[in-house]
């Protein structure tokens, strides 16, 4: 029963990317020029699952607050899937080496956030976040 639902809901995947894309133009062209955020830029081939937001330099170590503010707006925030990947808990399980220091990866464990897209319009959701 499972594989016959999947089935049927591959067959959506193409609209459902087409509409996430029309939502990931409109977060671009709204929030290229953000004076809070930096925002993830499209490389051509992404499936714009959700927006990824970084603070810029002058609200560094504010993310509890902005994400507050946003969740009382109706957006629901979430850590970025990158950061510091070091981090996290699984990486016990691993054997790894760090070479240098993670600044970047740091910056963005510290200041980064993700909000969701959807495969439906959420322009007046785009709208609001840029006026944020």
């Amino acid at each position: 029963m499972s594989g016959a639902i999947g089935i049927e809901q591959l067959k959506k995947l193409p609209s459902i990317i087409k509409e996430r894309w029309k939502n990931g133009a409109l977060f671009q062209s709204k929030m290229a020029e953000h004076p809070k955020f930096i925002i993830q830029q499209e490389i051509g081939e992404s499936s714009w699952f959700g927006f990824s937001l970084v603070l810029r330099k002058e609200f560094e170590n504010q993310r509890e607050f902005v994400a507050s503010r946003l969740e009382n707006l109706g957006f629901e925030c979430r850590p970025i899937v990158a950061g510091n990947f070091v981090k996290n808990r699984v990486i016990d399980y691993f054997d790894y080496k760090v070479h240098g220091e993670l600044d970047n990866a740091d910056y963005i464990d510290r200041n980064g956030l993700f909000i969701g897209n959807h495969h439906y319009p959420i322009t007046e959701a785009i709208y609001q976040l840029a006026k944020f």
